[in-house]
């Protein structure tokens, strides 16, 4: 049952994000996974954390938090910030960061960031924390009209939606490279 339902979980849709915030001289950061953009008119956006971080008293304290996606340039963040830190340590020393509008640390080498004033704090019956966050600024690297592909929900399909985005990219060493017989086969 356990397993059957951890797979389930699975399935939804999920990236890396970091999760920061500062209050005084004190600043943190946490990688989260679960995101979502839970209103856009005013636009808002939901981050369930683990409890018991020591980004937690920050949030708390300064009501802010910066959210960077961090996408396939954020392996070294993500290894650095995904390990319990004390808020003593500067963890963004070796990172160009940017202070956002409300105070938060926001990582500018990052795909898109958002600035957000926290509106709603939830303590649920669980191991994580929720945050619903106000989007006061926001930016992306690069605007791109596209829009983003939709994710697949069967594993056939899956497969299928992989081997067209890697035919649609550029080469990237993660990604199996396409010929250009197979990728005029399969369009």
């Amino acid at each position: 049952m356990t397993q059957s339902r951890d797979a389930a979980l699975a399935r939804i849709p999920h990236t890396e994000f970091l999760l920061t915030a500062r209050f005084g001289d004190a600043q943190s950061g946490l990688i989260v996974q679960r995101v979502q953009v839970c209103g856009t008119n005013p636009a808002m956006v939901l981050i369930a954390m683990e409890k018991g971080h020591a980004l937690s008293p920050l949030i708390r304290d300064s009501r802010t938090f910066g959210l960077s996606l961090l996408g396939i340039k954020g392996r070294l963040l993500s290894r650095l910030f995904r390990d319990e830190r004390g808020t003593h340590d500067d963890p963004f020393i070796a990172f160009p960061i940017k202070v956002g509008t409300l105070g938060a640390p926001i990582i500018t080498r990052a795909d898109a960031w958002y600035d957000c004033e926290v509106i709603r704090h939830f303590d649920v019956e669980s191991n994580f924390e929720v945050y619903v966050g106000l989007v006061r600024d926001a930016a992306v690297e690069r605007v791109d009209p596209s829009p983003l592909p939709l994710r697949a929900t069967t594993p056939r399909s899956e497969a299928h939606l992989r081997t067209t985005e890697s035919a649609r990219l550029p080469h990237i060493p993660h990604l199996p490279k396409m010929s250009t017989k197979a990728r005029g086969r399969r369009a």
